[in-house]
């Protein structure tokens, strides 16, 4: 039976030291107020089951503000290269004036802003003043049986009322969700919790809507409600799905399963085949370090063997050599090495984070 955690410090260091770097501050806040932490310390749940649920909330979040948000100054001329943006500029405005003329921007506008269009430089402030509007800043999940009258056979809400709830019916918190924004200068989106009502959850709302419908970041939705600065649209976008973390046989904490890491390219159809090419060749590099090493017949084997058998004892390697006699070995400590060094390989070797170098 493992050791009670007593303090959260110490429980913060323990996750550190399964997750290989430094947790991010507001991630740990988030996993405060999500009650994850008091789970683990009350002893409902483990540190590697926190573990992995913060490193889920960092690589979601970093998929959102790893992008520097653009926009088009007004009276400020932008920098062109060999490659014209005409086209890119013109669509960024065209799509810009449709999101002006929407209903919810509109009536935002003259309802919340009160028709006065905030500065770029005023929205960290404001987006401050704004924090405590909620009423109601957490929420719970609560199961429904299928036979209550609060939901039609269309799935739509009627007009029941909720009786009480027993404890076995609330599932538990619901996810704090995030306001994605911009600050001059900056190199990356800045993102706030928001509560479950309030004038946060109203601007967050409105800008996870029109960042879906213009294919624009969140951060510049919420830039463009605000302050009517006009969002460069991104002709492409590369996205790193960094692997799970899960435990496997002889390992102490959870390892990254590298072999389902992801890379995933959208792009505008105006870019060529040859574009396309070179920038996912450039991708792969930085993602890969070096160039990988294919893994022999034998070695493969070897480490689906090593994934389905444990321990890795004298029984396990006369299993293998009835199997594989052309592979037989004859030395436990040759074998046992070979099998761990090829379930690596299979699983865990490469890619590498790229964005995780930033805590090393």
């Amino acid at each position: 039976m493992s050791r009670k955690i007593r303090s959260e410090s110490e429980l913060r260091r323990q996750v550190q030291k399964i997750l290989g770097f430094p947790v991010a501050e507001w991630a740990w806040k988030v996993a405060v107020l999500e009650r994850a932490v008091s789970e683990v310390l009350q002893g409902e749940n483990t540190p590697e089951w926190l573990a992995q649920k913060l490193q889920q909330w960092m690589d979601v979040l970093e998929l959102q503000t790893k992008a520097t948000p653009e926009f088009i100054i007004p009276n400020r001329r932008q920098r062109r290269g060999e490659t014209t943006q005409v086209r890119r500029e013109a669509l960024s405005e065209a799509l810009a004036a449709i999101a002006r003329q929407s209903e919810e921007v509109l009536s935002f506008r003259s309802k919340i802003l009160r028709g006065r269009i905030l500065q770029f430089q005023e929205i960290e402030k404001w987006i401050e003043e704004h924090r405590q509007d909620a009423t109601y800043p957490h929420a719970l999940l609560i199961r429904i049986k299928r036979d209550s009258s609060l939901f039609h056979r269309s799935g739509r809400q009627s007009k029941g009322c909720l009786r009480l709830v027993g404890p076995d019916e609330i599932e538990g918190p619901a996810p704090v969700d995030s306001l994605f924004y911009a600050k001059p200068g900056s190199i990356c989106a800045d993102a706030v919790p928001v509560g479950r009502d309030g004038t946060l959850r109203i601007v967050q709302r409105i800008s996870k809507t029109l960042a879906g419908r213009f294919l624009w970041q969140e951060a510049q939705a919420t830039v463009f409600l605000l302050a009517d600065l006009t969002p460069l649209i991104t002709t492409q976008s590369i996205q790193f799905g960094p692997p799970p973390f899960m435990k496997v046989p002889d390992r102490e904490h959870l390892l990254p399963m590298s072999c389902l890491t992801r890379v995933i390219i959208t792009i505008d159809p105006m870019k060529t085949p040859r574009e396309l090419s070179q920038e996912y060749g450039r991708v792969r590099t930085q993602l890969l370090g070096r160039k990988p090493r294919s893994q022999s017949e034998k070695h493969l084997q070897l480490a689906l063997f090593a994934v389905k058998h444990q321990p890795l004892d004298k029984e396990a390697m006369a299993q293998w050599g009835t199997r594989f006699p052309k592979w037989k070995y004859t030395r436990l400590s040759l074998f046992s090495r070979d099998a761990r060094v090829a379930r690596e390989r299979l699983l865990h070797e490469h890619p590498v984070d790229p964005w995780r170098k930033r805590h090393d």
